[in-house]
């Protein structure tokens, strides 16, 4: 189905400004678009930056992984672009081939513009961390840095945010990656 301008940066609008829960792959599917087509548009005709997040989910920790270790638990099955949305609600088993997406119990990819990833050879104090993901704001940096304290993190080598509010959290005790899940940080 061939869509117009007009169309598409609605629907860029309403992914941008409303997006519903299921992200991108909802709005997709809701319109009988292939895998994918959203995040073309929103390259295409968003022409701004997403406005920053109502919420973000921090994890944070001391890995034993390399680099290239840690930071393959977000890659992706380059198949996955290339499925249509019913093949993935119909698949008997994860088709991502995320482990970050697995972990999340979700059957479509995780949004890659809502992630941020940092890891660092040595441990370093947690507030540098805290601060390298850009909270929404100062208080929820500082919101982020009492629950590391509370749970007696005062160093770690890696962390990651995803700034998806409406992202559930299946097994919030369960270690993502090998990193200890702070919460929900609501701005």
């Amino acid at each position: 189905m061939q869509h117009d301008d007009a169309v598409k940066r609605a629907l860029v609008d309403e992914a941008l400004n409303r997006t519903p829960p299921g992200g991108f792959p909802e709005l997709e599917r809701r319109h009988g678009l292939r895998a994918g087509s959203l995040f073309d548009w929103v390259a295409e005709h968003g022409g701004m930056d997403p406005p920053p997040p109502s919420a973000t989910h921090f994890w944070i920790g001391t890995t034993g992984l390399d680099e290239a270790a840690f930071c393959s638990y977000f890659d992706h099955d380059p198949a996955y672009w290339s499925l249509e949305v019913d093949e993935i609600e119909r698949a008997p088993a994860d088709v991502t081939g995320c482990a970050f997406s697995v972990d999340l119990g979700e059957r479509f990819l995780y949004d890659e513009e809502l992630l941020w990833v940092s890891w660092r050879p040595t441990t370093v104090p947690a507030g540098e961390l805290i601060e390298e993901s850009r909270p929404a704001s100062e208080a929820v940096g500082r919101r982020i840095a009492e629950a590391c304290a509370a749970r007696g993190i005062a160093t770690a080598n890696a962390a990651f945010a995803y700034a998806d509010p409406a992202q559930r959290i299946r097994e919030p005790g369960a270690l993502f990656n090998g990193l200890v899940y702070l919460g929900l940080f609501e701005v």
